[in-house]
């Protein structure tokens, strides 16, 4: 088990050989030290909000390559996420880029509950003003029926690695909000 002061993370597998834990426990510390600051102080509050120490972020390594590579979810009762990048006899292929993913479940643990109505009130302007839903769906069609915390994870994910990039400048309202966010 790795600790993060807002996140406890948990590498499962008894039967990983210690050369594998060791290759994940580097990726995943490299993911994390990638994130900025401000991400783990939006963490931070919502821990504060749920009342508790920390959230689980769960590796769970697998052999196959088929499925999911990360899940998000609720483990007794707070927000939480698992990560399940496929182990081959010499490397870990996360299926994304491992800093993405854990961006991705720091926005879903950090994002305020759904009876915030004025966080998705705002972020539904935002989605709306951007037409974010139209652009993502022209892009890949499954995001058609994405939910509006799907989006914000993804958008979040993308923010937070590279706030100055020129997308930004196509959706000013999606940036806005996440820079007030922020």
């Amino acid at each position: 088990m790795l600790t993060e002061s807002q996140l406890n993370i948990y590498i499962l597998g008894t039967d990983l050989p210690p050369r594998q834990r060791e290759r994940i426990q580097a990726q995943l510390q490299t993911a994390i030290r990638s994130i900025p600051s401000w991400a783990f102080k939006l963490l931070q509050r919502r821990i504060d909000e749920l009342g508790a120490r920390n959230l689980p972020l769960v590796i769970e390594p697998r052999t196959s390559a088929e499925g999911r590579v990360m899940s998000l979810g609720r483990i007794n009762g707070r927000p939480a996420a698992r990560l399940m990048p496929r182990l081959s006899a010499n490397s870990v292929d996360w299926g994304q880029d491992q800093r993405y993913l854990v961006a991705k479940s720091i926005a879903y643990m950090a994002s305020p509950a759904q009876a915030d109505s004025e966080f998705w009130a705002g972020w539904s302007r935002a989605l709306e003003s951007d037409g974010l839903r139209a652009r993502a769906q022209e892009i890949a069609g499954e995001w058609a029926g994405e939910s509006e915390l799907g989006l914000l994870v993804e958008m979040f994910a993308a923010y937070a690695l590279n706030s100055e990039h020129r997308r930004w400048s196509d959706l000013p309202a999606v940036r806005a909000f996440l820079d007030a966010w922020r």
